[in-house]
């Protein structure tokens, strides 16, 4: 009858102690999911200020202010040899591309 009562407190303390042990385990996890779960927030917001930036510097207007101080390039007013092309791909996308002076190419990149 010992020998009984004895086994089942043993039973009784190692499922309360694996019990405990499972929960433990799932709010480790959790934590670790919502630390993620953050992380990748932040860094969503801080490459979409990049595109935004990338955005900016890559705009017509700021290409057309270099290739005027720099290169000493004129851009007329109705733009029927500069043509904007857009890719599928978003990491492939060039601002403006001028055919007539091939240089304007360079300042896209």
């Amino acid at each position: 009858m010992n020998r009984k009562i004895g086994f089942l407190v043993f039973i009784i303390s190692v499922s309360v102690f694996l019990h405990y042990f499972n929960q433990h385990a799932i709010l480790k996890d959790a934590r670790l999911t919502n630390e993620l779960t953050e992380t990748y927030k932040s860094q969503k917001d801080i490459n979409l200020n990049l595109v935004t930036v990338n955005s900016k510097l890559g705009s017509r207007e700021r290409i057309q202010k270099l290739a005027f101080e720099n290169l000493g390039m004129f851009y007329p007013q109705d733009a029927t040899s500069v043509h904007n092309i857009v890719m599928n791909n978003r990491d492939e996308t060039f601002c403006l591309v001028d055919f007539i002076v091939p240089s304007a190419e360079a300042l896209t990149k």
